[in-house]
Order: C-alpha cells, then structure tokens, then sequence
C-alpha cells in the first residue's frame, strides 16, 4: 500500500508510519472510508416515507377481510363437497334397495309362485278343461242415463234430503 505523500513536512522520515497506534487509527479511517464507498447513498428527497397509521391498519383491515373471504370460500366448498359425498352414499344404498326389492317383486309376480300360493295357502286347485262352460248371452247394448244429474244443484239438494228422510224413516 502506497502512503500519500505529505508536502507539509520537512522530515526526511515519517516517524508516525512505525507508529502502532497512528497505523491503527489510520487502518480503521481507511476500513469506515471504504465502508462508506460501498455502502449506497440515497439522496434525502428519493426516500420513500412512511404511510399514516390509519392507512396501514385500512391495509390490514382489507387484508383480513381478505383473508376471512377465502377462508369462508373454501369451507363452504368442503361443506358442500361433504353434502355431495353423503348424498352419493344416500343414492347408491338406495339403489341398491330398489334392486333387491326389485327382485323380490318380480319372483311374486311370477305366474308359478301364484300358482303355489294359490294351491298352498288358498286351497285352490286348477280348472280342468272339463269344468269349463262357454255361455253365450244375447242382450242389446244399452245407455241408462241418470235423470238426476241433469237436475243440477238444486236436484242434488233435494234427492240428499229425501235419502235422509228415508235413512231416519219418515
């Protein structure tokens, strides 16, 4: 290292330079001078300041909030999915029973288990062939038409109070 040289002396030697404690003093000026070379500067009108305490607890109020959003948003989606889930559950037992009752009603209505029930627990028994008559009726197709109906709503009073009267007996 280079000492600069001094043009104020007249000495032909730099007594201070075997000086422990003036080399010290000088390493440490030498040590904050580059500290300050590195360290940055920023000017005094670019320095950002500081919000307002009413800005900073808005922030953290919104924040919050925010947060209370999501946090709601997403239990509501577990819920429903949770809903989701035991309704599916639900639908497949029912299902199930629907299959198994299903089959229970179609093995009773079958015709051979009619059959059986009929002659077990009925004591039915199958028509033979010879017990079977065929008559045949010869009669006119007819229309009745009810007369009191077409009397309307007072008809419909009357024939009411008459039925009563007959029901006591008069």
């Amino acid at each position: 290292m280079a000492v600069p040289h001094r043009d104020n002396t007249n000495l032909a030697y730099d007594l201070s330079r075997f000086d422990s404690t003036a080399r010290e003093q000088r390493e440490r000026e030498r040590a904050e001078e580059e500290k300050q070379r590195r360290q940055i500067r920023i000017a005094p009108h670019s320095v950002s300041k500081t919000g307002s305490v009413f800005k900073i607890f808005s922030v953290t109020v919104v924040l919050f909030a925010a947060l209370c959003a999501v946090n709601w948003s997403s239990t509501a989606k577990d819920d429903m999915a949770r809903k989701v889930t035991q309704q599916q559950a639900l639908l497949e037992s029912a299902q199930d029973d629907n299959a198994l009752l299903q089959s229970k009603l179609d093995s009773k209505v079958n015709i051979s288990y009619i059959e059986q029930y009929a002659t077990e627990n009925l004591g039915m028994e199958k028509v033979a062939s010879a017990q079977k008559k065929y008559i045949s009726v010869n009669t006119e197709d007819l229309i009745e038409v009810d007369e009191d109906a077409s009397e309307g709503f007072f008809g419909s009073i009357k024939k009411w109070f008459s039925d009563t009267l007959e029901f006591l007996g008069f």
